[in-house]
């Protein structure tokens, strides 16, 4: 069955807030900027790598943790989101540096559309530079279950390795968000392609991107827009092209408008999509007996052993 997303990403990026005067000033940047996201009614938004922080980079350490949110207890921060998911009735996903008894880490915290802390995650691997300064490293993928789909959050330098990446898509992931200082660039279109699945970024610049499984970019930010939407549906499968022809050309003569077949010719791939108000593609690929990507290349490893000279 379709389920469609509607995505929104921030590009934008704000002093420090070190007195309340200035954070006062920078929540009203924020702020609007959320508002105008929310008029295309999004049922996630999406925010930078550290968007909103009370201490500046230079501050101590010490300093750092001390002003960190502590989310058992609130904190000015965690307050203003809460209230903006609240007010637009949508998820939020938001990076800024929490604490708890530990110490500190650089989070991605989402929100549910009632305000509420959903869950959080931590930057896995944050730069050496984050560590020497006290950030302490999470422990690994984790998946959020919205009300729309499976998603899943990285942060800036998480997305340089691969076994964080491949943990998010053996846990199933649909959406991944990253939240970030560095934009990606072609290395977000492969992560998707790779891990077949939809990823989203929010960046302080330019380049924050919405791309579908294919690597294909659906949105892109600007210096003239910084603010991005796409609407995406959850509702799809990679599959190769080998062996799925005729599968996959009866699945679109039965359901004819209700699916939709994109191939992906250099790839050899077919990106198949469910618009059936009932039927999930997951029903049809069962119905047909189509044969999924990983599916396919798992058959051939198996082929493989059973050919390799005996030694």
């Amino acid at each position: 069955m379709a389920r469609f997303v509607g995505v929104s990403s921030i590009s934008f990026s704000t002093d420090a807030g070190e007195n309340p005067e200035k954070m006062k000033r920078v929540m009203g940047q924020w702020e609007n900027y959320i508002d105008t996201a929310a008029l295309d009614k999004p049922d996630i938004i999406l925010l930078p790598e550290i968007f909103l922080q009370n201490t500046t980079y230079s501050s101590s350490k010490e300093e750092k943790i001390e002003k960190s949110d502590l989310l058992t207890e609130g904190g000015v921060i965690t307050e203003f989101v809460s209230r903006k998911a609240r007010e637009h009735r949508t998820y939020v996903f938001a990076s800024y540096w929490r604490r708890d008894e530990k110490g500190m880490y650089n989070s991605a915290i989402l929100f549910d559309r009632e305000g509420k802390v959903l869950g959080v995650y931590d930057k896995v691997f944050p730069t050496i530079g984050e560590m020497e300064d006290g950030t302490l490293p999470g422990k690994g993928a984790k998946i959020f279950q919205t009300d729309f789909g499976r998603i899943g959050a990285i942060i800036c330098f998480d997305l340089n390795f691969q076994e964080l990446l491949a943990d998010y898509k053996s846990k199933g992931v649909e959406l991944l968000c990253m939240l970030s200082a560095f934009r990606g660039g072609f290395m977000v279109k492969a992560t998707a392609f790779r891990n077949q699945m939809f990823m989203a970024t929010s960046t302080p610049g330019e380049n924050s991107v919405i791309v579908d499984p294919l690597g294909r970019t659906l949105a892109e930010s600007s210096a003239y827009g910084r603010i991005i939407f796409a609407k995406i549906n959850l509702d799809s499968q990679i599959v190769h092209i080998d062996f799925n022809q005729q599968r996959v050309a009866d699945m679109k003569k039965k359901y004819q408008e209700y699916v939709k077949i994109e191939v992906a010719s250099p790839e050899a791939v077919y990106f198949i999509s469910s618009f059936h108000p009932e039927v999930s593609i997951q029903d049809m690929i069962k119905e047909f007996e189509v044969e999924t990507l990983d599916e396919y290349l798992d058959r051939a490893r198996r082929e493989r052993m059973k050919y390799l000279p005996k030694s």
